[in-house]
């Protein structure tokens, strides 16, 4: 009588174990990290402009998003064009200091 009580609740813990992992590994593997889903209308000044990445090709809409100097993070379209200076912007100042590394490590 003891072993045919032990079977199910078994299979209920078993159960209820390999579910509450099944979400826990779905929550991390799936998805961008972060999407815009609307965008700033009016230009950001350039010198509050930190960084900035393009939003995952998973995500709905293409997007720039601008790290800025008090650390808020503002989704922008690639294809307007205050947007593009920005970032033309952002890589010469960083092809500027990657330049400006390597000629101190060659001397």
């Amino acid at each position: 009588m003891m072993t045919m009580m032990k079977n199910p609740i078994m299979l209920v813990a078993c159960t209820l174990l390999f579910s509450s992992l099944a979400v826990l590994a779905s929550q991390n593997s799936f998805g961008p990290d972060k999407c815009c889903f609307a965008f700033v209308s009016k230009p950001l000044p350039k010198r509050r402009v930190v960084s900035y990445t393009n939003t995952d090709d998973l995500c709905p809409m293409k997007g720039v998003l601008f790290k800025m100097l008090n650390g808020n993070e503002l989704c922008a379209d690639p294809s307007v064009e205050w947007v593009t200076k920005i970032i033309e912007a952002k890589e010469k100042l960083l092809a500027k200091k990657v330049d400006s590394s390597v000629s101190k490590e060659s001397d």
